[in-house]
């Protein structure tokens, strides 16, 4: 069977689909030819008056930030509205993309597609990279299942000189593929998506098994001194914990801590736009705990605590038993005693 195309052509020859009521080949879409090259004068152009605009852009952004705090601090802007606040964001966005490299100018320049393929699948590589680490891990993107849907983006710019679908071949080199639903028009920005299964969970101890020794990964971490002397005005109750380094002192904090925390999350509204929703209808809640929480009683006093109150250690998660420990529980779940 044929592979299908972009926009729902075939990449049979001579295969037609429809645009309107005239039938179009496949293969003549614009999803398979390269953008217009720009001409070399708007090149040079750019890349010069770059050292003249990109330098006021930023200045300008500096006095726009200014005057919201001055208003804001006045109290004559009425605590500042969302538009206002996210204009310099916007317009910073606008100026990192308004500049042109020298390594891109090059490529432009030249104009070949043997030259725009190494530059548009480094900057593909990097995104990917990025996405991969940050992207897809937000409770309304990630479902029950834990299998994550990383996302990026390339501009135009990023790949004027090859046709969507060869961008689309150097995607698929590192497990990714075009979003075409995203992706409204072949000529502007593509958008690109790849699902990564949850991570394996190896070493995780039984909740209600032996508590772990000090100095083994689920066990209580080193003592330090200094830094809960340095920081205890911040954060006083937590820091005067560490010092006292008592697991029974830290078993009680959990529970009260964690009681708070599940109650406040299984209290919020199910809605699509802040979980998402599994085949049966179901979320599922998830709460992250900070190592400050159980540095002197160890990652399994959380799972111990957790696993009372029907919640456990969160698969979508990579298992770091010295960093932020991530919890979930699915709608319905009971907890059972030791």
């Amino acid at each position: 069977m044929p592979a299908a195309t972009p926009y729902g052509g075939s990449d049979r020859p001579g295969s037609t689909r429809t645009r309107g009521s005239r039938p179009v080949r496949a293969w003549t879409t614009p999803a398979h030819t390269a953008a217009p090259r720009r001409t070399r004068v708007g090149l040079a152009a750019q890349f010069v008056l770059q050292f003249l605009y990109v330098p006021l852009g930023f200045l300008l952004v500096i006095c726009l930030v200014a005057l919201l705090v001055w208003m804001v601090s006045s109290g004559g802007g009425g605590g500042g509205s969302s538009t206002e606040v996210g204009a310099p964001a916007t317009m910073l966005v606008g100026l990192s993309r308004a500049g042109i490299s020298w390594r891109r100018l090059r490529v432009e320049w030249n104009g070949r597609p043997e030259d725009w393929e190494p530059f548009t699948e480094g900057l593909l590589k990097d995104r990917f990279a990025r996405a991969e680490r940050k992207s897809g891990w937000g409770p309304a993107e990630l479902p029950p299942s834990g299998v994550r849907r990383a996302v990026t983006g390339l501009g135009r710019h990023h790949y004027r000189g090859l046709a969507p679908t060869r961008v689309e071949e150097l995607a698929e080199r590192h497990g990714w593929s075009v979003d075409w639903a995203r992706s409204r028009s072949v000529q502007g920005e593509l958008h690109f998506f790849r699902r990564i299964p949850p991570p394996e969970q190896a070493g995780v101890p039984d909740p209600y098994g032996p508590p772990p020794a000090p100095g083994t990964p689920w066990g209580p971490m080193r003592c330090r001194v200094v830094v809960p002397l340095l920081t205890l005005v911040l954060a006083p109750r937590m820091r005067l914990l560490e010092l006292v380094r008592s697991p029974r002192a830290y078993g009680r904090h959990l529970r009260k801590y964690l009681e708070r925390r599940f109650r406040a999350e299984s209290a919020h509204e199910r809605r699509r736009d802040t979980y998402r929703f599994d085949g049966a209808g179901r979320v599922l809640r998830r709460v992250s705990v900070r190592t400050w929480h159980f540095r002197g009683a160890g990652a399994a006093a959380v799972l111990r605590v957790a696993a009372e109150q029907g919640w456990t250690l969160d698969h979508s998660f990579p298992a770091d038993p010295r960093g932020t420990l991530h919890l979930c529980r699915l709608d319905g779940g009971r907890g059972r005693k030791p």
